[in-house]
């Protein structure tokens, strides 16, 4: 009867521990499609993330041409920076100005100009819901790739210290400041001149108007700048993702 007993026990015991080696298991499988889920989400979201980029970049592009024009036409000297912005004019914003820029004098143009020049980008534009949802969860801690869970946070540290906070506001600031000085200063409407000629001339002999306006094209030069770096961490960062997903399909 005792050495029944043992025996009855040890098969108990090793019941118990296979049952938990296979609980163990599944719990393994399902976090790991739970991870996985996640992955796609985040996948998801930095897409729209750059889909953002893109088009802020067309904006803010028309305005540093607009901008640069404006100042050209005041007779300032315009440092250029070694940014790429030789591509913004192909990607200006064609429902704003369908037609190749100008290089001479246009009124048209002029006028579509002094219309941006207080429509900034403002407030944050990250789509931030999936990598929250992924860190409530607990599960980014379940990711075995520790060379992908640190490029997913530079991304997001990144782009949390560039387009959240006053830093951020203030690239507004600077437009409506412009804005305002042409109204209260000059009784200037910018999104309704008239007198396109007095305006140029104007810029010409008022060094506070040119001087935010250089104020504004560093601003703008900051603002691409920065889209076009976030845009390419983020692009790295969805073909690291998707090819942390093949892995752990296959």
């Amino acid at each position: 009867y005792m050495r029944y007993a043992i025996g009855e026990i040890f098969l108990v015991v090793v019941g118990i521990l296979i049952a938990l080696q296979i609980n163990n298991w599944n719990e393994k499988i399902k976090t790991q499609e739970n991870v996985q889920a996640q992955l796609i989400n985040l996948i998801d979201a930095i897409e729209c993330d750059v889909k953002s980029y893109e088009n802020l970049l067309n904006h803010e592009g028309f305005r540093f041409q607009a901008v640069k024009y404006l100042l050209g036409l005041a007779e300032e000297e315009i440092l250029i920076y070694s940014y790429d912005y030789h591509k913004f004019p192909e990607n200006q914003w064609s429902f704003m100005w369908d037609k190749p820029i100008p290089e001479e004098y246009d009124e048209e143009y002029i006028i579509t100009c002094l219309s941006v020049l207080d429509n900034g980008p403002a407030g944050s534009i990250i789509n931030e819901s999936a990598i929250s949802e992924f860190n409530s969860t607990g599960l980014f801690s379940s990711l075995k790739n520790e060379e992908l869970k640190k490029k997913i946070n530079e991304y997001y540290i990144y782009t949390d210290t560039r387009y959240v906070g006053r830093s951020w506001e203030y690239k507004l600031d600077i437009s409506l400041q412009i804005r305002d000085f042409l109204l209260d200063q000059h009784q200037i409407d910018s999104r309704r001149v008239r007198d396109v000629k007095g305006i140029i001339e104007l810029f010409k002999n008022d060094t506070v108007i040119t001087s935010k306006l250089h104020i504004l094209l560093d601003n703008i030069s900051w603002s691409c700048q920065t889209f076009l770096n976030s845009s390419q961490m983020a692009l790295q960062v969805l073909e690291d993702i998707k090819t942390e997903l093949n892995q752990l399909n296959n």
